[in-house]
């Protein structure tokens, strides 16, 4: 047998649905191999060159966050291209469509599938290709290796006995070599396997054999998506012959009832094994078995503790393996009555068989050799120094806090800290490390709690001094709203009074314009009278200048009166008429000379008279000219205060605006009021829930219920 030694990736088969994990980290606590599984994170992942597609996850996951990743879409999408396909079936097909299992294949037929196949004819071959292997060899140890997960256990996990797997194709192997061998019409079909098994892709990924790995679920789910009725459905058989005991394969111990018919002694040389939590632990031993020389001939070793027929792609896992085995053993007894010529006549069934298998096995047809992925497994453990380290991250320092409660996955507190160690979890994800910091964080909490109840007793009083301040700004906000009401209807009254008194203030202002007129009139007229008379006095003192010479005239006319007297005195009678002229000019002047000096004293009289009429006509002027600028002065007051009883008018309009925008400002802050009071009754209520709540909860965990320990 050859063996390869390689770092291979492997094929992914097991999906994760990071929306239904919930990292319970069940999948862990069922993974036979753990370390495949990173749980460090919220969700887990697989690391799918340690993964050994067992699918015993998907079986344990409750929340259907395992997925098998098979080829069902990629089937269908070659089928609608039109490429040839040809089918082999699992004997656990049996099982999982019990009584329908033809119709089946005829629902495949119709979707393009050209002809079908038995796994069950390629076990009669297995058993062959072992027996031969057995009695040409003689190995101290054959592994049985139908089971693609037990295979990549060994070949990551367990090289050393890389050696000890049987050389041989499984009897999917040997179906597919069968079909390219001696069905040369079929032979350059694409595969599609009917499974039962997530693992079998990756034993057609190794040796190259084998297109699509179809699982019963993926298409049973695609039979229900398309209201598919079986019984509708016509029958088809296989085209290879029927087998024999090859039928209960899939069945645990199938192998050795099959091979007790060809060396009726061989269950005595032989191990039966089945199940994750017996098979792989016995494995682990069994190289030191090999060496002990207690190891059996044949371990008959499957994953499912079931066989085949529970395996993870089968519709079997809710039920009985009464039910299902049940339809594989009636397969068995009609392939057995075909073959036998009587019950229970091996011999006679072993020649028949023997003729039918003769003509479809050959030496080193079905040869297989194995890959060492040793090198895939890459866990470092850690020193005794690191170890002790780890387990103090891990809270576990006294040896009676080793729990090993399993309850991380690993079944073991050393498991755990390997993993933590490698960085494939956290320390949060052990028990007895939540635990520890639970109890430090109840200690926290409680002191928390009891300050938090000091803390609400105190918001609990200052929200009740809150709603008492409310309640006093209620009736402040009421006392405000009545006053501005009272002050809006004074402003409002004020305003029209200014407005009455800023119509009156402006008919006093056109009365004043009027008399400053009036007043600048009569000064006009004034200074024209004191010019007459200023004229007059003029004229007058002219006329005093005049009176003046006609009284110089009297005086000399009576001087010379009086000397024309003296001179017709002198001149006797000739002068007596020049002196009666004389004496009338006399008269004359001396009447000339008296009103001269009447009309002189007249003329002084009306000089000084209008010298005190222009004296006071002056004082008037002045008198007059302060008026008219006490008129302008009070003009321009009057102005001014008419502006300010518009500005005050003016802005009376404004404030009362203002006003009114208060009194709607305070509307608001009293229905701000009513909502503020109304949440700040609701804000005590939850308050006092709050603290009742808070009580409680101390209560709970002064009596140590607040927080439940997690045994």
């Amino acid at each position: 047998m050859e063996t390869k030694t390689s770092v291979s990736s492997l094929v992914p088969v097991i999906g994760v649905d990071k929306d239904k994990c919930v990292n319970c980290h069940m999948c862990i606590a069922v993974c036979p191999v753990k370390y495949c599984i990173d749980g460090q994170g919220e969700k887990v992942a697989i690391n799918h060159d340690l993964c050994i597609a067992c699918g015993t996850c998907v079986r344990a996951c409750k929340q259907k966050a395992r997925t098998i990743l098979d080829d069902l879409d990629a089937l269908l999408a070659a089928l609608a291209a039109g490429e040839k396909v040809v089918a082999i079936a699992a004997p656990a097909i049996v099982s999982s469509f019990p009584g329908t299992w033809r119709n089946f294949m005829g629902w495949l037929k119709r979707l393009g599938v050209s002809a079908f196949f038995d796994v069950g004819f390629g076990a009669e071959l297995t058993v062959k290709s072992y027996l031969r292997h057995i009695k040409e060899n003689s190995p101290k140890l054959v592994i049985a290796q139908p089971c693609p997960a037990i295979v990549s256990y060994v070949e990551i996990y367990r090289p050393e006995l890389i050696g000890r797997l049987a050389p041989a194709d499984s009897p999917m192997l040997h179906t597919v070599k069968l079909i390219k061998e001696y069905w040369p019409q079929w032979s350059g079909h694409k595969v599609m396997v009917i499974s039962p098994c997530a693992a079998k892709k990756r034993e057609f990924q190794e040796t190259g054999l084998g297109d699509f790995n179809v699982t019963f679920t993926a298409l049973a789910a695609l039979m229900e998506k398309r209201a598919v009725d079986l019984s509708k459905e016509q029958a088809v058989d296989f085209e290879n012959p029927p087998a024999e005991r090859g039928v209960i394969f899939s069945s645990p111990g199938g192998l050795l009832r099959t091979a007790l018919r060809e060396v009726p002694g061989i269950a005595s040389v032989a191990r039966k094994i089945e199940g994750p939590e017996l098979v792989y632990p016995y494995l682990d031993k069994l190289a030191d078995s090999v060496e002990k020389g207690i190891n059996p001939l044949l371990v008959d070793c499957l994953n499912c503790e079931y066989g085949c027929n529970a395996g993870p792609g089968t519709l079997n896992l809710e039920k009985s393996p009464d039910e299902f085995e049940n339809a594989i053993e009636s397969r068995r007894a009609e392939a057995e009555r075909r073959y036998a010529r009587r019950p229970g006549s091996d011999k006679a069934a072993a020649r028949k068989l023997g003729k039918v298998l003769d003509k479809y096995w050959r030496p080193g047809l079905y040869a297989r050799g194995y890959v060492d992925r040793s090198a895939n497994y890459r866990l470092v453990m850690p020193t005794k120094a690191q170890f002790i380290e780890l387990y103090d991250s891990l809270l576990k320092a006294k040896p009676e806090d080793h729990l090993n409660c399993a309850s991380c996955g690993y079944k073991s507190c050393e498991g755990m800290a390997i993993a933590v160690f490698n960085g494939l979890n956290k320390v949060e994800n052990c028990h007895l490390y939540r635990q520890k910091v639970i109890e430090k964080e109840k200690a926290l909490i409680l002191d928390s709690s009891t300050r938090l109840h000091k803390e609400i007793e105190g918001a609990t009083g200052a929200i009740n001094h809150i709603r008492s301040t409310l309640s006093e700004l209620g009736m402040a906000s009421e006392s405000q709203f009545v006053a501005l009401q009272e002050s809006s209807a004074a402003i409002e009254e004020m305003t029209a009074t200014l407005g009455s008194a800023s119509g009156l203030a402006s008919g006093k202002r056109d009365q004043v314009d009027r008399l400053a007129t009036a007043v600048r009139g009569g000064e006009n007229d004034m200074t024209a009278t004191v010019d007459a008379i200023r004229r007059v006095s003029q004229g007058v003192t002219g006329i005093s200048e005049m009176t003046a010479v006609i009284h110089d005239v009297a005086e000399k006319t009576n001087l010379l009166s009086m000397n024309a007297a003296i001179q017709a005195a002198h001149a006797g009678s000739a002068g007596k008429a020049f002196a009666v002229v004389a004496g009338e000019i006399r008269v004359l002047a001396e009447a000339t000379g008296g009103n001269a000096k009447r009309i002189s004293s007249s003329i002084d009289s009306i000089i000084e008279q209008i010298k005190s009429s222009d004296t006071i006509s002056a004082r008037t002027g002045e008198n007059f000219r302060a008026v008219i600028k006490d008129v302008g002065l009070m003009a321009d007051e009057m102005s001014r205060l008419l502006d300010f009883l518009g500005e005050m008018a003016s802005g009376g309009s404004q404030v009362t605006k203002g006003i009114e925008e208060l009194r709607g400002q305070n509307t608001t802050v009293r229905d701000l009021y009513g909502r503020m009071s109304a949440e700040v009754m609701a804000m005590l209520d939850e308050l006092q829930k709050i603290a009742q709540i808070s009580e409680e909860s101390q209560r709970r965990i002064d009596s140590g219920r607040g927080l439940p320990e997690l045994r």
